[in-house]
């Protein structure tokens, strides 16, 4: 019975770091993600500027 209980708080322990690690992924996703939107914004705005008006 030791040995289920032991499998069982190894497998709790290893869910909670696999959530942390999940929970860190997606804010790191997230800073990724504005930031390519800056970027893009960025580039357009300058595309915008240096384009001779016709």
């Amino acid at each position: 019975m030791e040995l289920n209980s032991t499998s069982s708080n190894n497998t709790m322990d290893s869910l909670e770091k696999l959530r942390a690690e999940n929970v860190l992924l997606l804010e790191e996703n997230k800073k990724l993600s504005e930031t390519v939107d800056w970027m893009h914004e960025t580039i357009w705005r300058l595309v915008r500027t240096l384009r001779p008006k016709s």
